[in-house]
């Protein structure tokens, strides 16, 4: 049963949302687990394939293209493509990671 459609975000949405929540993934792995950027950047590509697998059934996305056009999803994350995440995931975990190794130096150095 499809409840509701989405429609194909701004490529500056998307581009934001994922560097954001890679930033905020680096950040947190190096702070708190003292890990690589790596880790987040390689969760994108399961990110991507877990919701493919999901998200993406046969029955529902024939239903959702007899109504809407191919802009349309069933769901957000399937409105971004695997090449997008990976790319901008990559990028937001560098900006995390460097964060990290900021904070960590202003709280041992100053104020």
């Amino acid at each position: 049963v499809l409840d509701s459609v989405v429609a194909q975000p701004n490529i500056g949405q998307i581009i934001f949302a994922v560097i954001l929540a890679f930033a905020l993934a680096g950040f947190i792995v190096k702070k708190f687990l003292n890990l690589s950027y790596i880790w987040p950047t390689a969760a994108s590509s399961l990110l991507t394939a877990l919701a493919v697998t999901v998200h993406a059934k046969t029955q529902l996305l024939e239903q959702l293209y007899s109504h809407w056009s191919a802009v349309y999803f069933s769901n957000t994350i399937l409105a971004i493509l695997p090449i997008q995440i990976v790319t901008f995931a990559a990028i937001g975990s560098v900006i995390g990671y460097w964060v990290a190794i900021q904070y960590v130096y202003w709280q041992k150095h100053g104020s």
